[in-house]
């Protein structure tokens, strides 16, 4: 059987490219790293570094090794932490994935609160990607997304939260950033900046009040940082559309102008799988995102709270 941890000491040599540096990544010598290779080219019967000057080359077949290996490492990881939870005595666990829209205002607290009030529960928080559909065979139990986001199955509850409009952001000394809104047809002359992919269905939503309004972004910045939109935006050049929740806490360089008119709009919600629906961290999480909900619908002008009880909240709708 391979080593697991010279496949990891390969690994890191492919991703920093010198012995030196993933010694340095990895707190070993560079002799030991070497060792580690050595060894591992032994068992494994293949050529995996090549020397190149004064540095090495990883060969191709060192890097499919590699690569291959990836799986199996993280798989072992996992292992671990199953093995640490169980030691610590976390014997449940609840996997949460959420949209990025709501990972900075609303994922960090219910996530500390989830952790303090159910110690014994390994909670495993997991990015929603809009550049990819869910991981073969992944069915998270609790999931915040927009109304965009399919769902791995048909056995959820889907509990809606708010219904809210979108902001056009732009830098303090934009032509539009006095405004107190603005119709989306306003943004057409300008280029624009976005994190979403144009192609993605978050994105299609401000595609399509876009050619509603007749015109087409003019996209020459798509970042996959939301962070670096903000950059891009705060220099003055370019404008972006965001939902508003997004647009709370911004940086003091960037104003949210609301969207009037036929801008696009979105709901949130919460889905709960139907095998975790009486899970009491699961109910947990239900009451603290409608009550952050409510509490997002009072301090924004136009978001619709849809929190109310409702009949016929059916699995998979």
């Amino acid at each position: 059987m391979i080593d697991p941890l010279k496949l990891r000491v390969l690994r890191s040599v492919v991703e920093t490219g010198s012995i030196r540096a993933s010694a340095e990544a990895l707190g070993y010598t560079p002799s030991a790293v070497s060792q580690h290779l050595s060894a591992l080219k032994r068992e494994t019967g293949l050529e995996l570094i090549e020397r190149s000057g004064r540095g090495i080359v990883v060969t191709p077949a060192g890097r499919v090794l590699a690569e291959e290996a990836g799986a199996a490492l993280e798989a072992l990881d996992a292992l671990a932490r199953t093995a640490r939870n169980l030691r610590e005595g976390r014997t449940g666990s609840l996997s949460f994935a959420y949209a990025s829209s709501v990972a900075a205002q609303w994922v960090p607290v219910i996530a500390q609160d989830v952790r303090s009030r159910f110690p014994d529960l390994a909670l495993e928080l997991t990015l929603r990607d809009c550049t990819r559909g869910w991981p073969p065979g992944y069915v998270p139990d609790v999931v915040i997304c927009d109304d965009s986001t399919d769902l791995p199955t048909p056995r959820y509850q889907v509990i809606d939260l708010i219904e809210e409009g979108y902001s056009a952001l732009v830098g303090l000394d934009h032509p539009l950033a006095g405004r107190s809104s603005v119709p989306i047809s306003a943004l057409a002359e300008y280029a624009w900046a976005t994190d979403d992919p144009p192609d993605s269905v978050w994105f299609d939503r401000i595609g399509s009040a876009c050619r509603a309004a007749g015109f087409s972004p003019n996209i020459e910045v798509n970042p996959p940082d939301f962070s670096v939109v903000l950059g891009f935006v705060a220099s003055g050049d370019f404008v972006s559309v965001q939902p508003t929740l997004i647009t709370l806490g911004l940086r003091p360089d960037v104003v949210a102008i609301p969207l009037d008119g036929m801008g696009p709009r979105r709901r949130l919600r919460v889905i709960v799988h139907e095998g975790v629906q009486h899970n009491p961290a699961a109910q947990h999480i239900i009451r603290r995102t409608r009550e952050m909900a409510r509490d997002y619908v009072r301090s924004v002008p136009d978001v619709l709270d849809l929190t109310a009880p409702r009949e016929g909240a059916t699995l998979g709708a």
